[in-house]
């Protein structure tokens, strides 16, 4: 019982600390002109080991490493986040704008690969574990400077209340396209570090499974999710409400796709889009409230828990985090260019769109940890890309703010 209360009390010690940080800095950030997220985000850095780290050794023992309670709170923080993001997807939209969410989408990840690519293949030596990993190096480093953070996206968009426009939307469904292309180039990439090759079967088993997934969802869900609300209307109970019926499905969803050996994040995404024309007013500010005011926070908050970025400053460092930095934003910037030219967008939209998917968030850190995890990255390369993730997020919000503010006025999808 003793060790019981001790777990517990380490468990809502570490989930006040976190929380009321988060929040904290959300009001900071929001009233400094910045979105909330951006203070989430930085919640992990300043509690980890670089900042109270520090100053507070025994707080900072609090929250790192982070406790498995509030670890899989985040998890579902993530989860919850992406369905609220599927609930904002305005599928006959995204039907009227399929071939600029295309253009968009190869543009934006194709080309910050290949200059993710060319960085990972010149970096000198002493930056890699063993110069025999520069292929799996360079391939991994690409990676993770290719995609766009889905989760912090739609965080700055309903922060800045532009979900329903049109570059909100594009934002949105291209991110998506380029996250689902970065975990399928993940999957390559992790195989030729583990074992030296592509397994081409491997591959191809895994967007057969995808591909069938998806076509299931979209055949059955509906139907079903019909029926479900159905049921919770008749029903008319407090304990299953349309917010239940919400959060269950989601999860469900999140969960065959990780069975299926796909991401969550696919699943719960495809949740959010399918109970999207069921939604009441109610039901909505109640999935809001409980995302953006629980778990969203909290999963932002541990994804900058794990890195220490104490061993960047120096003047080599500084360089390579620069250049990684550059190179990063140059990317995305060029990519989202190149495939606006094969659009009808103007240039106040192309701009809107550079900066909303040159955000990487959480997902690349993501990328990072499995590359530390299997023994492809080094602890400062992996530091220098949480910077990167940091840094291109803190960036989105005020200049997504200032371009908006230049296209004209746009009557609602919705």
């Amino acid at each position: 019982m003793v060790a019981e209360t001790g777990t517990l009390l380490t468990f809502l010690a570490a989930l006040t600390l976190l929380l009321v940080t988060a929040h904290t800095l959300g009001i900071v950030a929001n009233r400094a002109g910045f979105a909330p997220v951006v203070g989430e985000l930085l919640t992990g850095l300043v509690l980890g080991p670089a900042v109270l780290g520090v100053v507070a050794p025994a707080v900072t023992a609090v929250v790192v490493p982070v406790p498995d309670r509030v670890a899989a709170l985040a998890s579902l923080g993530l989860v919850l986040l992406l369905v609220l993001a599927g609930t904002e997807v305005d599928v006959p939209a995204l039907r009227r704008h399929v071939r600029p969410t295309i253009a968009l989408a190869v543009g934006a990840s194709v080309v910050p690969f290949l200059l993710g690519f060319g960085l990972g293949w010149f970096l000198p030596a002493e930056y890699l574990v063993t110069p025999e990993q520069r292929l799996p190096f360079a391939l991994f480093l690409a990676t993770a400077l290719s995609i766009s953070a889905v989760p912090v996206a739609v965080r700055v968009l309903i922060d800045l209340d532009a979900m329903d426009r049109t570059v909100g939307q594009l934002t949105l469904t291209a991110a998506v396209v380029i996250d689902a292309a970065g975990w399928v180039a993940l999957t390559v990439v992790s195989d030729i570090a583990r074992q030296g090759q592509v397994s081409l079967l491997g591959v191809g088993r895994t967007l057969l499974v995808l591909a069938v997934f998806v076509a299931l969802v979209a055949v059955v869900g509906p139907r079903f999710v019909e029926w479900l609300f159905e049921t919770v209307e008749r029903t008319d109970s407090p304990v299953l409400t349309g917010f239940s019926a919400v959060v269950v499905l989601g999860f469900a969803l999140a969960g065959a796709s990780l069975a299926l050996g796909l991401e969550a994040v696919l699943g719960a995404f495809l949740a959010g889009v399918l109970v999207r024309n069921h939604l009441d007013g109610e039901t909505s500010r109640v999935v809001h409230l409980v995302t953006l005011g629980l778990f969203a926070p909290l999963f932002f908050a541990t994804a900058g828990l794990q890195a220490d970025l104490t061993g960047l400053f120096s003047l080599d460092m500084l360089f390579v985090g620069g250049l990684t930095l550059t190179v990063a934003v140059l990317g995305k910037v060029l990519g989202v260019a190149v495939g606006a030219a094969f659009t009808d967008l103007t240039r106040d939209e192309t701009v809107c769109l550079a900066i909303g998917l040159n955000a990487r968030g959480a997902m690349e850190i993501v990328v990072a940890a499995l590359g530390l995890t299997i023994g492809i990255l080094t602890p400062t390369i992996y530091a220098v890309i949480v910077l990167v993730a940091i840094v291109t997020s803190v960036m989105t919000p005020p200049l997504l703010r200032r371009a908006l503010s230049r296209l004209p006025d746009e009557v609602p999808s919705r």
